[in-house]
């Protein structure tokens, strides 16, 4: 999960505009996962970019939960 992004996102100042295509990649990956609300482009946009609304409750109850490192059971 794109975390760092989703933290930076949470700092930022929104809507923001996203134009790197592995960020927008992010972006799908955040979407998906219901922590962020966002328009992204079609898959064959030419002129791609993404635009974040904000971040969801979910998306910030997620960067308040603990890191887990390892497997679990390691």
């Amino acid at each position: 999960m794109p975390m760092n992004l989703l933290q930076w996102l949470s700092r930022s100042r929104l809507p923001i505009t996203i134009t790197a295509p592995p960020e927008i990649d992010k972006l799908r990956l955040l979407r998906a996962a219901g922590l962020v609300a966002v328009m992204l482009p079609g898959v064959q946009a030419s002129s791609p970019f993404a635009r974040v609304l904000a971040v969801t409750p979910r998306g910030r109850q997620r960067l308040r939960a603990p890191v887990m490192l390892g497997r679990p059971g390691a």
